[in-house]
């Protein structure tokens, strides 16, 4: 995963590379059977509408809070471009990556599809040594038919009526595609856009049955196993150091914290026996409890950045 600082310095690479190049892909149907055309621009158009995305991409880089992290690592912080680390994918990442390596595409046919059949946008910019792709969920907002009755100022004095499609490509994009990575942007829009529904709920059992596997709880009502729980703290708890500490030393802690942490402990195990005690587990499993080496006040903490020597 890239730092924010290194992902910023390759997009800049791209985005302000002397004689870039800009293609417009408009995606139909859903997901899984996503197909992507190439959109045809007349002269001129392109140069403008690559300025414009370039210029809402550096604005939205723009933000010394802007920071990456990777997915199964992801927690409550906002302004935070997640890295996408699971190793199940969406079948549309495959597509997306086949248009960072494809100039040849079929060509958008307003015949054969119109573009209210329109679902996504990929914009891929190309410089002489790299290529990124950015995508973005199409919404009928962007669309102007031809039946609505749209004005235009002709001359001074009067209006004329525009009768054509009208589509509005603006700024941001949900997910981006540099160096073979994938980062997201909006992780509702992405989770609406690339069918991840499935990929989450086979990810989340098997974080589940890592947990099971351990001998560390007695899930007497199954909330566990039903992934009854965030799945933010599902899919986070999933690489946390927790999982690799001995047992016992979890049990003690728990026991020692009781009344903060709010499990009970039976028979040498954790006693998961409501939905509370299951968001206490995860907060549990995912390091939320912190105490200040500085005045010893405990803490409970959604989001973390580990504090890294810094070099004299």
């Amino acid at each position: 995963m890239k730092t924010i600082e290194e992902l910023k310095a390759s997009l800049a690479a791209i985005l302000h590379s002397e004689g870039i190049n800009l293609k417009l892909y408009l995606g139909t149907g859903g997901s899984e059977e996503r197909i992507y055309r190439l959109a045809d621009f007349d002269d001129g158009a392109t140069e403008l509408v690559c300025r414009n995305f370039v210029q809402s991409v550096d604005v939205f880089l723009d933000n010394d809070n802007l920071a990456t992290l990777p997915l199964t690592q992801m927690d409550h912080r906002a302004e935070t471009l997640f890295m996408y680390d699971l190793e199940e994918r969406p079948a549309e990442f495959a597509k997306l990556a086949a248009i960072s390596l494809e100039n040849n595409l079929e060509t958008f046919n307003f015949v054969e599809h119109g573009l209210s059949t329109v679902t996504s946008i990929a914009i891929k910019i190309s410089s002489a040594h790299n290529t990124v792709v950015f995508f973005k969920k199409f919404y009928p907002i962007s669309l102007v038919k031809r039946d609505q009755i749209l004005l235009i100022v002709k001359d001074d004095t009067r209006f004329s009526i525009l009768d054509r499609d009208i589509l509005k490509v603006t700024g941001g994009f949900d997910v981006v595609l540099v160096d073979g990575q994938f980062y997201i942007n909006d992780f509702g829009k992405f989770e609406k856009s690339f069918a991840f529904e499935q990929i989450a709920k086979n990810a989340m059992q098997d974080v589940t049955n890592k947990i099971m596997a351990l001998g560390l709880v007695n899930d007497t009502k199954g909330y566990l196993a039903e992934c009854q729980a965030s799945r933010k703290d599902i899919l986070r708890a999933g690489k946390s150091r927790v999982l690799e500490i001995d047992v016992g030393t979890i049990i003690s802690f728990v026991q020692a914290r009781q009344s903060q942490i709010g499990i009970k402990v039976a028979d040498g195990k954790l006693l998961l026996s409501s939905k509370a005690s299951i968001k206490q587990l995860y907060k549990l499993l995912n390091d939320d409890y912190l105490t200040s080496q500085l005045t010893h006040v405990e803490y409970e903490t959604l989001a973390k950045n580990e504090l890294v020597a810094v070099p004299e």
